[in-house]
């Protein structure tokens, strides 16, 4: 087939990355097709308010841009298929609507819809499917009026595979430090479990994000704006208390981001790579949101031994205690590290139950052949 991909390489502007090209457009070319890559400025727009009146010139911009790219593609060669990884600030529905109903299928890929499906409500209908890898959020879709189908994270084996390389570290986490993570790093090194964080979020001295007390107006301000969001001004200020601490104590274990390639390698330099499930800030709420992350399959890819919190959704892709390790709270996560990290055979064991189903059933190019059946049944594609 041939393929418009609009896809930025990177998630995070801060640090370059090629992490969406090795697991979104790479295994598109692995099968054979086609696949006219294009970016055109999509990632500063994620971080955009779509609702803001500073988006609307911007969106506009973006759309005649995106739309004179397609046409231009499907002018040089007849398109089968576009596929995006937008948000409600890139496009206005009309766009989509010109390109599905004039030039081809239009398929858009968005992820973090459990706790941001409000940056894609607005647009999501107007897709011909909208592809949704959180089991969870297919209903969001769905009251939306749009047509979602569960396409699950994965990762590409060709990048992310085991290293020959030493073990450095006994439990190791790459990525931002929001949500609960940086207590429960905390809470393993005053365990005595030796754990190293990688990130520019990590490092000591860091801004407060996504972890800690707002900013701005005094103490009472800030606890009434978290309470009229349904948080806890009390687990807020204990966020920011670990951080010090954490900065205090531990700072050797902090380290700023990896390369793409020093990620991949940190999987298997670790006896214990860990993952965290909880997003957002809503771990100071009554009912914390997890969902199913991308590491949960790049860890296993690349031959990790891999343990992250529970949720019932891990079960759909991994039998747990055999395939990866979950732990459903914080003692039971300094538990389980402690056990197995004298337990060598058994982490084995795990290892590689987790390494053979990850290229048995989560490769992106297992995800794509999946999706271009259930499109050529729906008579959406051709099919070969």
């Amino acid at each position: 087939m041939r393929i418009f991909l609009a896809l930025a390489s990177s998630p995070n502007p801060t640090f370059a990355s090629n992490l969406w090209k090795w697991n979104l457009y790479d295994p598109l070319v692995d099968l054979g097709h086609d696949v006219v890559l294009w970016d055109g400025g999509i990632q500063p727009l994620f971080d955009v308010d779509p609702r803001s009146p500073e988006c609307a010139p911007r969106r506009q911009r973006f759309g005649d841009a995106f739309l004179g790219a397609v046409e231009a593609a499907n002018a040089a060669g007849r398109l089968d298929l576009v596929l995006t990884y937008l948000s409600d600030s890139h496009l206005e529905p009309a766009v989509i609507d010109g390109v599905r109903g004039k030039i081809a299928p239009i398929l858009n890929f968005f992820c973090n819809n459990v706790h941001q499906f409000h940056l894609v409500e607005r647009t999501s209908r107007h897709y011909d499917f909208c592809l949704v890898p959180e089991h969870a959020a297919l209903a969001k879709y769905r009251r939306a009026g749009a047509r979602p189908l569960f396409w699950p994270m994965a990762a590409n084996p060709t990048y992310y595979h085991p290293i020959e390389t030493p073990m450095v570290y006994d439990c190791s986490f790459a990525g931002q430090r929001y949500a609960d993570r940086g207590s429960l790093v905390l809470t393993l090194l005053e365990a005595g479990v030796a754990t190293d964080a990688f990130g520019q979020s990590w490092r000591p001295g860091a801004p407060e994000a996504g972890g800690e007390a707002p900013q701005g107006g005094n103490a009472l301000q800030r606890s009434l704006a978290l309470l009229a969001r349904g948080r806890s001004p009390l687990r807020a200020a204990r966020d920011t208390l670990d951080w010090r601490r954490l900065q205090q104590r531990h700072a050797s274990h902090l380290h700023g981001p990896v390369s793409d390639d020093e990620y991949v390698r940190l999987y298997s330099s670790s006896r214990i790579s860990l993952g965290f499930t909880i997003v957002g800030d809503t771990h100071r709420g009554l009912f914390p949101q997890r969902q199913v992350r991308l590491r949960e399959f790049e860890a296993t890819m690349a031959g990790a031994f891999y343990m992250t919190g529970w949720m019932d959704e891990m079960a759909m892709h991994y039998e747990v205690g055999r395939e990866i390790v979950c732990y459903h709270s914080p003692a039971e996560l300094v538990e389980q590290a402690r056990w197995y990290l004298v337990h060598d055979a058994e982490r084995e064991r795990v290892r590689r139950a987790g390494h053979q189903r990850a290229m048995r059933d989560h490769t992106w190019q297992r995800r794509y052949l999946t999706l271009f059946a259930e499109l050529a049944a729906r008579r959406v594609i051709r099919g070969d």
